[in-house]
C-alpha cells in the first residue's frame, strides 16, 4: 500500500468502500458548450489535464454518498461530491465528471 493509499484508508470510514479509479478523458467532453468551461474551477483544459495525469484518485463511497478524492504526491488532497454523477451513471463501474470518465481501476 503506497503513501496515496495509507492517505485514503485515513479519510475513510468503516462502512466505506474505497476505490482506485483510472481517469480518461470522456468522450462527450468535446460537445460541452464554453460557458461548461467558465464554471469549471481550473483556469483551462490543459491546467485540468496536466492534475488528472498527476494526481492519483480515489472513490469513497458507502450507501448514502460517494466523494471523489485527488491526491498529490505531497499527499494534499481535494475532494468533490460526485454522488449524483455516481447515480446518474449508466455504467455500475465508472463515472463522468468534469470531463473525464473516471472508471474502477480496484477496489482496496
Amino acid at each position: 500500500m503506497n503513501a496515496q493509499e495509507k492517505k485514503i484508508y485515513a479519510l475513510a470510514g468503516e462502512k466505506d468502500e474505497v476505490i482506485v479509479l483510472a481517469p480518461r478523458k470522456d468522450k462527450s467532453f468535446a460537445k460541452l458548450s464554453i460557458k461548461s468551461f467558465e464554471n469549471m474551477p481550473f483556469t483551462s483544459k490543459s491546467a485540468l489535464a496536466a492534475r488528472v495525469r498527476k494526481n492519483s484518485y480515489f472513490l469513497i463511497r458507502n450507501d448514502e454518498k460517494a466523494t471523489l478524492y485527488s491526491v498529490d504526491d505531497s499527499l494534499y488532497y481535494a475532494s468533490y461530491d460526485v454522488t449524483e454523477e455516481v447515480n446518474a451513471s449508466p455504467d455500475p463501474y465508472s463515472f463522468v465528471f468534469m470531463g473525464f470518465k473516471f472508471k474502477f481501476h480496484k477496489i482496496l
